[in-house]
């Protein structure tokens, strides 16, 4: 017989490892686009968080009673910083590094990010074992970062850095609030207003079409990510991170760099090379010790 403890935990799994494929082919996805100029990295964030918020508008318009939303109010404006710093971050690091690196270096520091949060805010015990992980992390985004790899720079890796900090930071902030879809949905608000305004001045003052090389498919490709595989698995992200700590947000997320670096190497024909493969193992296990 199922008991209902078991049926939550079979559905608390499900739902983690569709966020976990959604947010692989996030950053896949972003890398295909900018690498090849199909998509301007500032063009590709707006398209993105724009959209996204069309579709949040969208389930909260045909499910009110299951997505509310309240009105924005000035703490919303904290989580839409934190959402823009890792949506401009992400967008224009893929320019510059590959995604299977620059994978691993994003979650090494969305690990290290809300492993600090738990510790710090929420009186996680500092254990040897959180140590250790730390510094592996560090250690094998050093070795992939430094190690000469064609494909990765450092202006890459420090805005893959900056990406994994403030989405930790973002995830973090989205567990105060007993709403996290009124909490997602504010925050893309914020951010995709500003985005579009952004967009607008850049569009009237250089006189030129932003859109003129994108094809159909491509943005298509950009309504894709933004809509299906950053909105609605962040609705489901912002849901389940407030059933489990802090650090087992990070701890879980492990499956994501093997994944999007497996997606890059089989999709984008990415390298793979010796010091890619030993910090990666660095990465895994360093993340796998804050478990």
């Amino acid at each position: 017989m199922i008991t209902t403890t078991t049926q939550s935990k079979f559905s608390l799994a499900i739902a983690f490892m569709t966020i976990m494929i959604c947010f692989a082919a996030n950053s896949v996805i972003t890398r295909y686009l900018v690498l090849g100029n199909y998509v301007p990295p500032f063009i590709l964030t707006v398209i993105r968080f724009v959209s996204g918020l069309v579709m949040l508008q969208i389930i909260t318009s045909l499910m009110p009673r299951t997505f509310q939303k309240n009105g924005v109010k000035s703490f919303h404006i904290l989580g839409a910083f934190f959402l823009g710093i890792y949506a401009f971050s992400i967008s224009y690091g893929y320019a510059f590094i590959s995604a299977a690196a620059g994978v691993l270096i994003f979650y090494t520091f969305v690990v290290i990010t809300m492993t600090s949060l738990s510790v710090i805010k929420e009186k996680e015990k500092l254990t040897p074992r959180l140590i250790i992980g730390q510094l592996l992390g560090i250690l094998g985004v050093l070795i992939i970062t430094f190690s000469g790899i064609q494909s990765v720079t450092l202006f890459g890796a420090f805005l893959m850095a900056a990406t994994g900090v403030s989405w930790g930071l973002y995830s973090w902030h989205g567990r105060k609030f007993a709403n996290p879809f009124s909490y997602t949905y504010n925050s893309f608000l914020i951010f995709g207003a500003i985005a579009l305004t952004l967009f607008f001045i850049g569009y009237f003052s250089s006189g030129k079409s932003l859109w003129e090389n994108i094809s159909l498919g491509n943005f298509g490709l950009a309504l894709c990510l933004g809509m299906i595989s950053t909105a609605l698995s962040y609705v489901l992200w912002h849901r389940v991170i407030k059933k489990i700590k802090t650090f087992q947000g990070g701890m879980v997320q492990l499956i994501v760099p093997v994944l999007a670096a497996s997606m890059g190497i089989l999709f984008l024909k990415e390298e793979v090379t010796s010091a890619l493969i030993t910090g990666g193992m660095l990465v895994l296990v360093g993340i796998f010790l804050n478990t």
